[in-house]
């Protein structure tokens, strides 16, 4: 008798009796779990619990820490956008500051030598063309000159009252 009680098999766990879906089900709940200070994993746990009062009541640590992550996330976010406004600011006075100030110098010195250059010298050839204009000799060659009936020795007295002036 023995014999038989030792060749039975040990009754078996009620592990076995689970059925594989729930074991699945299981390991999904524990990766959600191990996943929740994830803000993109917290906010569809907590879309999803928030349709189904049901398992929003059955996992409510679940639900409460990924309101927990979601608010941290939020509060983190706050934090960069001020750091970032601040560093914002240090830059403008530390680095832009000085290069317009140097720009607005540059402006200012290049408006002094412009004003401390000599004026514009007149061209002489200007005053030389305005005089020839008026002189009567110099319009009745240009005349000539124009309508092209100058002949070789008017062009030839030309030349030397030229060289006169």
């Amino acid at each position: 008798m023995s014999e038989e009680v030792s060749q039975e098999q040990p009754p078996r766990p009620i592990a076995h009796l689970v059925s594989r879906r729930s074991v699945e089900e299981d390991r999904a709940w524990a990766q959600l779990y191990a996943a929740i200070h994830q803000p993109s994993a917290a906010e569809e746990v907590v879309k999803q619990l928030d349709a189904d009062a049901q398992s929003k009541r059955n996992h409510l640590a679940l639900y409460i820490r990924a309101k927990t992550t979601l608010r941290e996330q939020k509060v983190s976010d706050a934090r960069n956008q001020r750091v970032g406004a601040f560093v914002r600011t240090v830059l403008t006075f530390v680095v832009m500051g000085p290069l317009r100030f140097v720009a607005n110098a540059y402006v200012a010195i290049r408006d002094v030598a412009v004003a401390s250059m000599p004026p514009a010298q007149k061209e002489p050839a200007a005053a030389r063309a305005r005089g020839l204009k008026n002189d009567p000799e110099f319009a009745s060659s240009t005349d000539l000159f124009s309508s092209g009936a100058a002949t070789p020795a008017v062009k030839a007295s030309a030349r030397t009252s030229r060289k006169a002036a």
